[in-house]
């Protein structure tokens, strides 16, 4: 299903976006981080409707409201900011006193109802990101388990013994590509034709980063490093974000304490 572009998000629709509220939540991730203030560089006009989404993140991550309940004080100040509305509303000031007392109270309840929907609303979904993992997915294997897996851009995965793979559960076309790995897996990245930085395929493991286009390589996180085989394609290895090394076909090395041995 084709989604709208970030471009014309509201608000509210960023505040629900899986990978916005990992950012907001999550500042220190560098490749979320990266992908999002590249997005604002590009399109500055955006700036207050992700500084209101951002707010209503936090806001909402700090009331952890559930079931549309407010605290005492909250619901105080919500009914104190609707009386004042009532009292300069047209379609309510004309009326009768005792009229006006009826329909005053039914926009008020109605607005209090609306007010409190929304807030609940917002603060169930960002409290279920937090408890479902912090928008993402996790797969795991136990001892002697082998899985299969496709990921959102059909690049295929092998996860083998005691491993654990996490990465979102929605790519879109603008969105990063990257997976978080422990352990051992294959992967079979599919080829993009946009070769931007933001569209590499990108997995973390254990202070070490491999970027890939259209690559068919193995990952293995061992106690005392990392161990990377490319079968085909090409792949960049990154340690502290920078690039370091380039494997071709047929290349093995192992990352240990910060440096990279080439395996015969």
């Amino acid at each position: 299903m084709l989604r709208k572009p970030y471009t014309v998000y509201t608000a509210e629709e960023f505040a629900l976006d899986d990978l916005f509220v990992r950012w907001v939540q999550h500042p220190d991730d560098e490749e979320v981080a990266a992908f999002w203030h590249s997005w604002l560089t590009n399109n500055p006009g955006s700036t207050d409707t992700i500084d209101t989404a951002r707010t209503i993140i936090l806001e909402a991550g700090r009331l952890r409201l559930t079931d549309d309940e407010l605290e005492p004080d909250e619901i105080s100040s919500v009914w104190g900011r609707i009386r004042v509305s009532l009292e300069t509303m047209e379609d309510v000031r004309p009326l009768q006193p005792d009229v006006r007392t009826v329909v005053g109270w039914w926009y008020l309840f109605r607005t209090v109802a609306a007010v409190v929907g929304i807030i609940g609303f917002i603060s169930w979904a960002v409290w279920m990101q937090y408890v479902n993992g912090d928008s993402l997915r996790m797969v795991s294997t136990g001892p002697a388990q082998t899985r299969q897996l496709e990921l959102p851009d059909q690049s295929k995965v092998t996860l083998y013994a005691n491993s654990l793979l996490k990465y979102a559960p929605n790519w879109y076309g603008d969105s990063p590509r990257a997976v978080w790995l422990e352990g051992t897996a294959d992967f079979s990245v599919v080829h993009r034709s946009d070769t931007s930085s933001s569209r590499l395929f990108r997995v973390h493991t254990n202070g070490l980063t491999i970027e890939a286009l259209g690559t068919s390589f193995q990952v293995q996180q061992r106690p005392q490093g990392v161990r990377v085989g490319l079968r085909s394609g090409r792949v960049n290895l990154l340690l502290d974000q920078q690039q370091t090394r380039q494997l071709m076909p047929g290349d093995s090395v192992d990352v240990v304490n910060g440096s990279i041995q080439a395996l015969p």
